[in-house]
């Protein structure tokens, strides 16, 4: 199943939306990011049917469905608020869409027992909807479409209110449950964090317009390397972090090793060996020292300096390489004159186990 939106434009008196192409693949999380007003929801609303596009075509697997009406399209759509009914308890809210008949057959019930327990809600499902946390009420929201067989996810900003604690534990939770529909999916947010939670390609978008797009790797191996030029809001999303994954090697009392390029790292935590986690790393967090100091923080990485950009008149961003590895260190400007550094010189890149804030486990 592949999703292609083709040269799509729609006007709001000012606004206007596109044109814009983008493909989404049956195997592929796309995290679209965008400033309010950016055009996000237009976009994800275009797709659904909830508005006609004025130029441009929507195909679905080969087949045009541009014009074709909402209740055909097979687009499963979980909004910013969950749409549950109160007067249903859990379980009843999860089958509403379901024909009486698809409620008798052994087989789709073993399909939503099956979803049901992907999303660990079967503890749930007596409730009433009113009783649920915002983490739930938006599970509950997936797994109703999700018993639909839908042909394309579209999520709407799902997590924007729900507490940051369980915000950080259902990202990691989503990113499971949506790889394994293997279903085209996109996803729209103005949060850092999902772009690195969820997604394995991204589009950038902007006053209507996509601004820049590719995988995973390609957006964040362009900012470590100091050349994708883009808008204010982009630059202030993705210049907090260092955004590293790589693949847990060991776990021995409660500190995790794993492994980045070449590079044997570290972070607290238990995790599967041989699993994959991503984690993030404030530019603000890493030291450099030209000269191996004595510290207790586990993580000492010996890089070279590739690039170095000037934030404002007391802050430099240090960009470090070492294989493929990429990071970049946030310093003062009077640290960067004690230090004495230049591009092209190698340093000691150091940062406690501690540091590493978990954002993927898969």
């Amino acid at each position: 199943m592949v999703l292609e939106i083709i040269n799509i434009t729609k006007e709001f008196g000012k606004f206007r939306l596109g044109p814009l192409s983008i493909t989404v693949n049956d195997n592929d999380v796309m995290v679209i990011l965008g400033p309010t007003g950016s055009g996000k929801t237009t976009l994800i609303n275009v797709i659904a049917g909830l508005l006609r596009p004025d130029n441009g075509k929507i195909i679905l697997n080969g087949i045009e469905i541009t014009n074709q009406p909402i209740e055909e399209r097979k687009v499963g759509y979980v909004f910013q608020d969950p749409s549950l009914f109160p007067h249903l308890n859990v379980y009843n809210n999860i089958l509403f869409g379901l024909r009486r008949k698809e409620r008798e057959s052994k087989e789709k019930i073993a399909t939503v027992k099956k979803i049901i327990e992907d999303l660990d809600i079967d503890h749930l499902l007596n409730r009433r909807v009113d009783d649920l946390s915002g983490g739930e009420k938006q599970k509950v929201s997936l797994a109703r479409i999700l018993v639909l067989n839908p042909k394309v996810i579209l999520l709407d900003e799902p997590l924007s209110h729900i507490d940051s604690l369980a915000r950080d534990k259902l990202r990691i939770e989503l990113r499971s449950i949506l790889r394994k529909q293997q279903i085209p999916t996109i996803y729209v947010t103005h949060f850092e964090e999902d772009m690195y939670a969820l997604a394995d390609s991204i589009a950038f978008l902007d006053r209507g317009k996509i601004e820049v797009s590719g995988t995973l790797e390609e957006i964040l191996g362009s900012v470590t390397k100091g050349s994708l030029i883009l808008s204010l809001f982009f630059n202030k999303i993705i210049s907090v972090g260092n955004y590293l994954t790589g693949e847990v090697i060991k776990c021995e009392n409660g500190l995790t090793e794993f492994k980045v390029g070449l590079n044997i790292l570290y972070t607290v935590g238990s995790f599967v060996p041989k699993s994959k986690i991503g984690v993030i790393v404030k530019r603000e967090d890493i030291l450099i020292s030209k000269e191996k100091i004595r510290t207790s923080a586990r993580n000492i990485v010996f890089v070279k300096i590739v690039d170095m950009v000037k934030i404002h008149d007391n802050m430099i961003d240090i960009y470090l390489k070492d294989n493929n590895l990429n990071l970049v260190s946030r310093i003062t400007r009077s640290a960067f004159e004690d230090l004495g550094i230049v591009t092209g010189d190698y340093v000691y890149a150091v940062f406690k186990a501690s540091t590493p804030h978990l954002i993927r486990e898969e």
